[in-house]
């Protein structure tokens, strides 16, 4: 199979005049869409704005070092789990570093190591805190079931109506008195980005037992290599995929989408049309016409999630890094706060083919403090938090600043320009009680032939969710199309 390769790629010599359906943005629930869409006969275009394929799921290369985007590793990889599930159905061509320890959480005073086996996670902490191991048992039971209540869609599940008004803090307080424990097992909210007194417990659910069911996988080569097996089947199967294509309008007619309006193209007709792409943007710039205002309205009160600083750092073989284990690593003991935080890893740890012969990469995402629209200065921004994120990492790398060979770094105005995210969602809206599940965004619209894909609907972030989000958009498209 011919290797994918963005740089000698635009698409545009295949452009035709009408589709079945065309996706906006290639993004991998866009992929993944698309994929299945092909697979099952359809005629199939993605309009991508960006000159690569991946969204947050991208890799770019400077001086030899190979930088993941922003995806630094990828939960539900494995052969029962739905990437693992879509991987296989697919017939993707994609190897994975198992990761194990999957985590680690470091603070101040303590740390925690968080294997890739919920089970033996379970008996560590019952190790920890033998006076909750009862409720470390139920706690682990209830989670597991509530998860399963979710991935099979069953709406009117007791477990789910239990917890859907429940932050997952009020939940753990509710199992737990330990203070300490609960600040371990509300660790790794920094994934779906929600504070623990704010996020939703089924999204923290899904994200948490997602990845200690499974653990976490690391694509070979990078992320955008599990970006590109995508590709590669999808062109395989006959989809036609065009980068640095901006579709600036979705065109209807009579409340249903008819086709998109591409910048500097003609107008390319289909009867579906899929967004993949920010939803503030479908419904307020991409369409003019055909939504009710009661819907816009509802879209303009839904809130964003966080964004991120980060540091991409490719330094010498000479630095000894084993002192930084991938995972969180927290600047008090509590409470959580969305800038008392640092998500530290070495890719080059995992998979030495990402740098230059015995170099190595280190990778830092910041929480930030400021909210998008309270920052004036991006680039004084941008510098602030390099030194001093360089000043931190240097307490676990002493000499790090003489052997950096090379430096990159972006804020949420960098990842809003490459994915075009209101406010640069790191994580489409946030997840709260009343942006989940339900109440999130359908994959089915007021608008005829529109359907949503990726981390704005259901189930959530993640690349595990929005893999789910694609292919269930998918069976949807299909179903809708047999009975209509």
């Amino acid at each position: 199979m011919a290797k994918f390769d963005a740089k000698n790629f635009s698409g545009r010599s295949q452009l035709n005049g009408k589709y079945d359906v065309i996706i906006v943005g290639a993004g991998i629930a866009g992929l993944i869409c698309g994929t299945f869409l092909a697979k099952s006969g359809k005629k199939v275009l993605i309009a991508e704005q960006h000159y690569i394929p991946g969204g947050y799921c991208t890799s770019f290369k400077r001086k030899g070092f190979i930088f993941d985007s922003a995806v630094h590793h990828i939960g539900g990889c494995g052969k029962w789990s739905i990437v693992g599930r879509c991987v296989n159905e697919l017939g993707l061509e994609i190897d994975f570093h198992h990761l194990d320890p999957m985590d680690n959480l470091i603070f101040p005073s303590f740390s925690v190591e968080i294997p890739a086996d919920i089970d033996k996670y379970k008996e560590n902490l019952q190790l920890m805190f033998p006076d909750e191991k009862e409720c470390l048992d139920g706690f682990f039971k209830e989670l597991t079931k509530l998860y399963r209540s979710i991935i099979n869609n069953k709406a009117d599940s007791p477990l789910i109506n239990k917890y859907k008004d429940l932050t997952y803090l009020e939940t753990l307080d509710c199992f737990f008195s330990n203070p300490k424990l609960k600040t371990i097992l509300a660790g790794q909210w920094g994934y779906i980005g929600s504070l623990p007194g704010e996020v939703s417990t089924i999204g923290m659910c899904q994200m948490l037992i997602n990845y200690l069911k499974d653990g976490a996988y690391f694509p070979v080569g990078g992320t955008q290599e599990f970006t590109n097996a995508i590709v590669e089947r999808y062109t395989e199967l006959g989809g036609h995929l065009v980068l640095s294509a901006k579709v600036e309008k979705i065109l209807t007619d009579d409340s249903k989408v008819i086709g998109v309006a591409l910048a500097g193209e003609k107008e390319i007709k289909a009867d579906v049309i899929v967004s993949n792409v920010d939803a503030k943007q479908t419904f307020t710039t991409l369409i003019s016409s055909g939504i009710d205002n009661s819907f816009i309205e509802k879209i303009g009160k839904m809130k964003e999630s966080i964004s991120f600083y980060l540091l991409y750092l490719g330094v010498s073989a000479d630095l000894n890094l084993s002192g930084l284990k991938r995972g969180f690593y927290y600047q008090t003991d509590g409470p959580y706060t969305h800038d008392n935080w640092k998500y530290i890893s070495v890719p080059t740890a995992v998979d030495k083919s990402l740098a230059p012969e015995n170099k190595q990469i280190i990778f830092t995402l910041v929480s930030l403090k400021k909210a998008y629209d309270e920052t004036v200065n991006w680039e004084e921004l941008k510098d602030d938090y390099t030194e001093s994120t360089i000043d931190y990492l240097t307490r676990f790398v002493p000499g790090l600043r003489n052997q950096i060979e090379v430096i990159e770094a972006a804020t949420p105005k960098t990842l809003k320009r490459y994915t075009l995210n209101s406010k640069g969602a790191a994580y489409g809206w946030a997840v709260t009680n009343d942006q989940i599940a339900s109440n999130r965004l359908s994959h089915i619209t007021p608008l005829k032939g529109l359907y949503l894909a990726g981390h704005w609907t259901t189930p959530g972030p993640g690349i595990s969710s929005v893999v789910s989000s694609g292919w269930k958009a998918a069976n949807i498209i299909l179903k809708d199309n047999i009975t209509n």
